[in-house]
């Protein structure tokens, strides 16, 4: 079937704004989503942050033990899952008595206060079970249908993901049927000691905000829709009447030639003899794009050679003379790329001993040759990471991957090579060379920076050199 160049056009706009429709209510729907969630996460951790100050902590320790008490010593534990059968009932029984304790009712009258004070639907308190993979209800502040003491409930989310008990559970959203969009969240309710008593829960309802942001994603994509008629429209009236319509007149004044040599005078375009100008600027164009094209192909392999020129020297400025390993500029240059992408990586720092006597003794040549020495062994050892010397003796390895997974057993290999070579006496002095060793490795909870795993294994290596020391002494 063929297509008028009308009809493609048309095609062509109505398809260009309808993938632009979609994917601007795509994007405001993803971005209005994120917000909302976003927003409510923050306001469920804040919230469930401020369940530990409204109640007696105390009285919370007593009743989450006698509890726990029950918990530990029931033979056989029922999930919430099996509510309407008879175990969960005889399970749940067992608990009837920690109801009527002054302690529970203090506690479920404070805890019912602060889910009205805080405007949660509702409040809890639990008890994390990670060995099984669950979490025991101590006290449920719900007006209806609060789930009883002792219910047990599974993790809603993967326990691996609870590196820290002082973070608590995270904000989780779900969508049931019951209970429509609720999003969860728990902190840790501390004792005046600092102990973890247990986790101070609430859910809050998403339903009237989600439905609000579907009313608000509707109404945008009528309002584009709206917006994509009237652009087609307009779009398709100009491209008829600037290109459609003065093209079917050069066309139709092309069939009516034979008959009248006029034809194209009578349109008014005002031409002077348009194929001979065209072909004349065509031949123009070409000469002049030829031109271009030579003068482009030479400046590009002028920059060509300049890059080369440039990656050549950027190398060569990234590598210690001495050693060939990489220099102090080098060593800058992928700490700063560290600080932008950490991950688990560790640092030894190494300090050859002995330099300035072997300089004074035997001269600055074979101190050079104590220092390749060093080197040589430390690629060795560490074939797999980086080495670099930034200094004149000093040498750091960034340990990574295979490396870093073996560090001890290569450290120790470090080591005893350095032993080795300290005593064979078939070895020139300048040859028989040691050096101090420290390492350190990332912790995300305390370095920030490169820098500071680096002070440490530089702390380890001049306590290393003051133990090599004392034992030379001895």
């Amino acid at each position: 079937m063929k297509f008028s160049l009308s009809k493609k056009a048309i095609l062509l706009i109505l398809s260009i704004t309808l993938v632009i429709s979609i994917i601007a209510i795509v994007v405001y729907a993803m971005g209005i989503t994120r917000i909302v969630e976003k927003e409510y996460k923050d306001r469920s951790t804040e919230i469930s942050g401020l369940l530990g100050f409204g109640l007696d902590k105390d009285r919370l320790t007593n009743l989450r033990d006698n509890i726990l008490d029950i918990y530990n010593h029931a033979e056989n534990k029922v999930k919430s899952d099996q509510w309407d059968s008879p175990e969960f009932e005889e399970y749940t029984a067992l608990y009837e008595s920690i109801g009527e304790t002054e302690d529970y009712k203090i506690i479920l009258e404070q805890l019912q206060a602060m889910q009205d004070f805080l405007h949660v639907d509702c409040a809890y308190i639990i008890w994390l079970d990670l060995p099984n993979d669950c979490y025991v209800y101590l006290v449920d502040a719900a007006h209806e249908e609060a789930c009883p003491i002792g219910c047990i409930d599974p993790l809603f989310m993967d326990k691996s993901k609870l590196t820290d008990p002082n973070i608590g559970l995270p904000p989780n959203i779900t969508n049931t049927p019951e209970y429509g969009w609720i999003i969860a969240t728990g902190r840790p309710i501390y004792s005046d000691s600092g102990e973890i008593i247990a986790l101070g829960m609430v859910d809050i309802s998403m339903n009237e905000v989600v439905a609000m942001q579907t009313r608000y994603v509707l109404i945008v994509s009528l309002v584009l829709i709206g917006l994509v008629i009237i652009v087609s429209a307009l779009s398709i009236f100009l491209f008829n009447k600037f290109i459609v319509k003065p093209i079917n007149k050069l066309s139709g004044a092309a069939s009516q030639y034979k008959n009248n040599k006029n034809v194209f005078s009578q349109l008014k375009i005002e031409r002077k003899d348009e194929i001979g100008v065209l072909a004349k600027s065509m031949a123009d164009m070409e000469q002049d794009i030829n031109g271009y094209i030579s003068n482009l192909e030479q400046t590009t392999n002028d920059l060509i050679t300049a890059r080369e020129n440039a990656e050549l020297m950027n190398q060569a400025a990234n590598i210690d003379a001495l050693t060939k390993v990489r220099n102090k500029r080098a060593y800058n240059n992928d700490i700063q790329h560290l600080n932008e992408n950490a991950k688990s990586f560790g640092i030894v720092m190494i300090d050859m001993n002995g330099l300035k006597v072997i300089n004074d003794t035997y001269g600055h040549e074979k101190g050079d040759i104590g220092i390749i020495t060093i080197c040589q062994n430390i690629c060795r050892i560490f074939k797999h990471s980086p080495v670099y010397r930034i200094g004149g003796d000093e040498f750091v390895v960034i340990l990574e991957n295979d490396d870093y997974d073996e560090r001890d057993s290569l450290l120790e290999s470090l080591r005893a090579r350095f032993e080795q070579l300290k005593n064979d006496e078939s070895l020139e002095p300048w040859e028989r060379v040691t050096a101090a060793i420290g390492c350190a490795t990332y912790d995300p909870h305390i370095d920030n920076i490169v820098e500071s795993v680096l002070q440490r294994a530089d702390a380890l290596m001049y306590e290393n050199k003051k133990e090599m020391k004392a034992e030379r002494k001895s």
